[in-house]
């Protein structure tokens, strides 16, 4: 797997929409080594893949915010992922 190229991909992506809303939509990411998976998901906008595959969540939330997601939205995509807090306060018996 190319985790650094995806990071790469979705920041520079990210970027792309800062300086141009234009210039997003003509996104090539065909320059960066990503495996067909990795691909499939930055292509597809899979939210879901793209945190499975390890993808940084700082990058994770700005790609998000960058295709119009609210953080309610993204947060439903993610929320079979999460665990249960498993510790308890001192009080707490």
């Amino acid at each position: 797997m190319s985790l650094y190229q995806l990071h790469r991909a979705v920041f520079d992506f990210m970027r792309a929409g800062e300086v141009g809303s234009s210039r997003a939509t003509e996104f090539d990411v065909s320059r960066y080594e990503l495996t067909d998976d990795e691909r499939k998901a930055f292509d597809n906008r899979d939210i879901a893949a793209l945190y499975q595959m390890g993808l940084h969540p700082v990058l994770l939330n700005g790609f998000c915010r960058a295709l119009g997601y609210g953080r309610d939205e993204y947060r439903k995509i993610l929320a079979p992922f999460g665990r249960p807090e498993e510790r308890k306060g001192r009080w707490q018996k």
